[in-house]
């Protein structure tokens, strides 16, 4: 499995990964620019989120390796660890919100809030926190997309753009706030290396696919959006 980077092939430094790189930033998909009016914090979007799928259409509790392999075959997605924990909005490193459009009772730890410190601020980060439903990790927060930048939503932007900003800005040093992996093959080795309870599966998206926004939700879990493809393990809470 190759980690993928996305770069700006104009910069004069590339990471270790550059070889191995996947630029979705080409002409093809910049967005035209949108102007919006810069937005306070107390303004809430609702995450996007993925979509739920199964592993295998015909046996999702035994699937074999050919629906996955398909879909990375196809080349539209990118691959990411799908973790167990409570998905978050961080608005300032401390305050964080989840979900339901509710304050979250998490409160960093000092190791953690210097490293959120770092971060531009005027921005709202999406993550993963791993902390309440896993016993071995504890103050990690897995950062996987920036939805308002510089005080403006990424309107008509693409997970690939927010992908590029966040690369920019976390410290890949960092012990506690992460830039979540990205692999663009292995999908079905990084699936079947999920345990079912801290990694559950695997998040596929499309780095060409728009961010959406709305401050209403039908589900309070979010806005579902279909370049977003969440495949669990089974489990006996659910078939996948």
């Amino acid at each position: 499995m190759n980690q993928a980077d996305f770069f700006d092939p104009n910069r004069k430094t590339f990471s270790s990964q550059a070889k191995r790189v996947v630029n979705w930033n080409d002409g093809t998909t910049e967005a035209a620019e949108v102007e919006v009016e810069p937005m306070s914090s107390n303004i809430f979007f609702y995450p996007n989120r993925p979509t739920l799928i199964p592993p295998d259409p015909v046996n999702p509790r035994e699937p074999k390796p050919d629906y996955i392999n398909g879909l990375e075959k196809s080349g539209t997605y990118l691959a990411e660890k799908k973790y167990n924990g409570d998905n978050c909005y961080i608005y300032n490193p401390t305050e964080f919100w989840n979900r339901h459009k509710a304050r979250h009772r998490y409160q960093p730890t000092p190791e953690v809030l210097e490293e959120l410190k770092k971060l531009p601020g005027n921005a709202h980060y999406n993550v993963e926190l791993m902390n309440y439903k896993t016993k071995a990790i504890k103050n990690q927060l897995i950062v996987h997309c920036v939805m308002v930048w510089k005080g403006k939503p990424l309107i008509g932007k693409t997970w690939g753009d927010s992908r590029k900003i966040l690369e920019d800005v976390v410290d890949p040093n960092n012990k506690h706030v992460i830039l979540s992996p990205v692999y663009r093959e292995g999908f079905w080795d990084l699936y079947q290396a999920a345990d079912g309870v801290e990694i559950e599966g695997i998040i596929l998206k499309n780095p060409k696919g728009k961010l959406v926004f709305s401050t209403t939700a039908p589900s309070s879990k979010g806005i579902e959006v279909s370049w977003m493809l969440k495949i669990r393990k089974p489990s006996k809470k659910y078939q996948f």
